[in-house]
């Protein structure tokens, strides 16, 4: 799944070993905004690619954090219910 936010340009993927872990990819900078950076590994020097592997719940946190910072203003006749956007989703 390809993500475009104003926190950055993010890939996840699903890794093949273990059903239950994610890997995040993105530029270093898109990457340390959000997590820590001890966590961001390199995957593609030529490309500047870096990754971070989370567990689904963590990952389910992630996206909820760009849901979260969407600039709705800029939609129009766009309405967002406060209870769709409570703090924790389960993955």
């Amino acid at each position: 799944m390809k993500i475009s936010s104003l926190q950055g340009d993010f890939k996840v993927i699903q890794t093949l070993r273990n059903k239950d872990e994610l890997l995040v990819l993105g530029s270093w900078k898109d990457l340390v905004r959000i997590f820590d950076s001890s966590r961001a590994f390199l995957i593609d020097k030529s490309n500047s690619l870096f990754g971070i592997y989370l567990c689904k719940q963590e990952c389910a946190e992630f996206l909820n954090k760009l849901i979260h910072d969407i600039d709705y203003n800029e939609w129009e006749d766009f309405r967002v219910e406060k209870s769709i956007l409570q703090n924790q989703i389960q993955a």
